[in-house]
């Protein structure tokens, strides 16, 4: 085995006696080079995304939501939120209401979700981190306050600073009036001051205004209901084991959900999508290892003084074969090693200097994430189509073409 190592190597680095072969051998090497670097680049590009993703959604959901399945809202006192609190990994919890409403600012008018949130919310999520004007406080020297969207603040045009018009109408819809034309007690109107504005994403923004669970409860006139019970997780504690115990505490008429679980269909579209790309760069690599095959094909020919050289010294037909399959795994190696190199630095050099710019985004530039496993993953791919790609070729090759001398 050392001896075909050694005459296989040497093989990949020597001179060959026709140009041709070793530029075919560097197109080989330059295929399995810039597949690998894409592979590398992409996976680490969605990881970026997914991370992003989840981050600003953590800025706004809770690690856990409870729900009832038939109806819209419950009675508070159906969950025992104390036997909840002494689950290992929970940190905080948060009754809420969330309503749609609507919101009159002088002359104008919109639709948005009404979130009532009690002292805990910002202890369940991280919305203080996503405030760019003004305060977190929902209530001021005892009157409510009201944290909007970025969105909803440039449709109605109103402003957190209290030496400006910053008081907004909002309109709630009441449960047990019948909703018609000229039934106007249908909405009960209310007036809040507009406390501070916040920023997520496109979806947050244009949706949401944040009160506290006091004011969403006069406006809408719910008295002990609310529609949803929002958790918060310690970083090192499981999602999934917290969430199966829940479960186990409130009965089947709730649904518990992981904020994965409440954006399933955004996370799942990301995976598929990365997944996806990976499977289309594989193949890419896959077709790049025919350059492999065109070099072993012309190395053979070009060798065959050495194979007789050999076969006369006594050397087998798997001697042979182990020496230009090597010679293909080489290939299918150096390409991979230095795609897998520069791959990690175009990464890092983006982490580092963020030279991938994004226009009117989130953020403003692309992010990466690298995850050991999808190295293992690139990496594997790249030996097991070079096993495959040199191995049964070889064996075809040395059969057709050498069965005389064997």
């Amino acid at each position: 085995m050392n001896t075909a190592f050694y005459i296989a190597r040497r093989y990949i680095f020597s001179k060959k006696s026709h140009s041709a072969i070793n530029i075919i051998s560097f197109i080989s090497v330059f295929g399995i080079f810039i597949s690998t670097t894409a592979m590398i680049i992409v996976l680490s590009a969605f990881n970026g995304i997914e991370g992003l993703v989840e981050n600003l959604f953590s800025s706004f959901d809770p690690s856990i939501k409870i729900t009832i399945k038939e109806g819209k809202t419950f009675n508070e006192d159906k969950v025992d939120l104390k036997e909840i609190e002494s689950i290992e990994g929970v940190y905080s919890i948060a009754k809420v209401i969330e309503e749609i409403t609507m919101l009159k600012h002088g002359d104008q008018w919109i639709t948005a979700s009404i979130k009532g949130v009690d002292s805990n919310f910002f202890k369940v999520c991280n919305l203080s981190s996503a405030i760019i004007e003004g305060e977190t406080d929902l209530i001021s020297h005892g009157f409510p306050k009201a944290i909007i969207g970025l969105g909803i603040q440039n449709k109605l045009q109103v402003s957190s600073d209290p030496r400006y018009s910053n008081t907004i109408t909002t309109y709630g819809l009441l449960r047990n009036e019948k909703l018609s034309k000229n039934n106007k007690k249908a909405f009960k109107p209310l007036m809040i001051n507009v406390g501070g504005v916040f920023s997520i994403n496109p979806e947050f923004d244009n949706q949401y205004i944040i009160t506290s669970i006091d004011y969403a409860r006069n406006l809408l006139e719910y008295k002990n209901t609310i529609t949803a019970i929002e958790i918060g997780l310690t970083e090192e504690s499981d999602v999934n084991t917290i969430k199966d115990q829940i479960a186990q505490l409130v009965g089947d008429k709730f649904n518990v959900k992981t904020r994965y679980e409440q954006n399933e269909l955004i996370f799942k579209t990301n995976q598929t999508e990365k997944w996806m790309v990976f499977l289309i760069l594989g193949f890419i690599l896959i077709l790049s290892t025919f350059n492999i095959i065109a070099s072993i094909s012309m190395l053979l020919f070009d060798k065959q003084k050495d194979i007789k050289t050999l076969i006369s010294m006594g050397a087998t037909k798997q001697f042979i074969q182990r020496i230009f399959f090597l010679e293909g795994l080489f290939i299918n190696l150096l390409g991979g090693l230095i795609g897998l190199a520069f791959g990690l630095g175009v990464c890092f050099l983006q982490i580092k200097f963020h030279l991938v710019k994004l226009q009117n985004s989130v953020i403003d530039y692309w992010p990466v994430e690298v995850e050991i496993n999808d190295l293992f993953l690139v990496f594997g791919t790249v030996i097991i189509i070079g096993v495959l790609s040199s191995y049964l070729p070889v064996k075809y090759l040395i059969r057709k073409q050498f069965s005389n001398s064997f």
